[in-house]
């Protein structure tokens, strides 16, 4: 069996993230399990689901129960959820990319989920750390273009008096130009793909990050394309630039309950 949907499957309640490759593989799972009394809900970002569950009581009780176990979850979720939902398998994934419609179905539908991983989209990355910048547009998995750089940046003084207010601000100054110089190149790098981008992603110490966003007015005016979610990274060089994409397109799954036997056995 897979280690990480061994995870999934003995670690109820947490959460677990998995690549896109194998989540397409788990949801093939889904797709060829026989049969059963099950509720697959499409829950968009913020939390609103289609409550249309008519006066099948069913549907009314799983999808109440998937908001008691993970409300917080959902309505914290800039992409929106998929639940899919039993009384014996209680599984939600949180996909990379937003999704588009709500709905409440009965049975195991993996059609649209995989529609969400499976398509192509136009990615733009900007890793930021105090002293590096990286760059980058991918085109799926392909980097079409990008630039990495160095600027220094002086560690912390910790000595008191004048000293160390001269050394903060020379050390403020740049941070500036650190920040204004990665600015100047996400515009370069942006402008010739600005139309095809369909979501922008950052990554870095969510701090430094944030204080970046406040200096960059180009990417104030492209803030509905930024994902809150923070890109885990290193050194922000080329190397780390190119593995990205295995990162954006990973999704949160969280198993709260699955049946002995469930076949996950193919999923190796």
């Amino acid at each position: 069996m897979d280690d990480v949907i061994r995870n999934v499957v003995t670690a109820p309640g947490k959460a677990t993230r998995l690549t896109r490759e194998r989540l397409l593989r788990l949801l093939d799972v889904l797709n060829e399990v026989p049969p059963i009394d099950a509720m697959t809900a499409h829950v968009l970002p913020g939390g609103t689901v289609n409550a249309g569950t008519g006066s099948d009581p069913r549907l009314a009780k799983w999808l109440e129960e998937v908001m008691s176990l993970e409300g917080e979850r959902i309505t914290a979720s800039d992409t929106g959820a998929v639940a899919y939902w039993s009384d014996q398998v209680k599984l939600l994934v949180i996909p990379p990319f937003p999704l588009q419609t709500a709905s409440v179905s009965e049975g195991f539908d993996a059609y649209h989920l995989r529609n969400v991983v499976t398509a192509p989209r136009v990615t733009g990355v900007v890793l930021v750390r105090l002293g590096r910048y990286a760059v980058g547009v991918f085109r799926g998995g392909e980097l079409v273009t990008s630039k990495t750089n160095t600027r220094y940046v002086k560690g912390r003084h910790k000595k008191g008096g004048s000293s160390q207010k001269r050394f903060a601000r020379i050390r403020e100054k740049q941070i500036f130009e650190l920040f204004g110089k990665t600015c100047t190149v996400v515009s370069e790098k942006f402008a010739p793909y600005e139309r095809e981008i369909d979501f922008i992603f950052l990554g870095g110490e969510r701090h430094t990050v944030g204080e970046f966003l406040k200096r960059c007015p180009y990417l104030q005016r492209l803030e509905p394309r930024i994902m809150g979610r923070m890109l885990p990274i290193g050194e922000p060089r080329l190397r780390e630039l190119e593995r990205m994409p295995g990162e954006i397109w990973k999704s949160v799954v969280v198993a709260h309950s699955l049946p002995q036997g469930f076949p996950f056995q193919g999923l190796a």
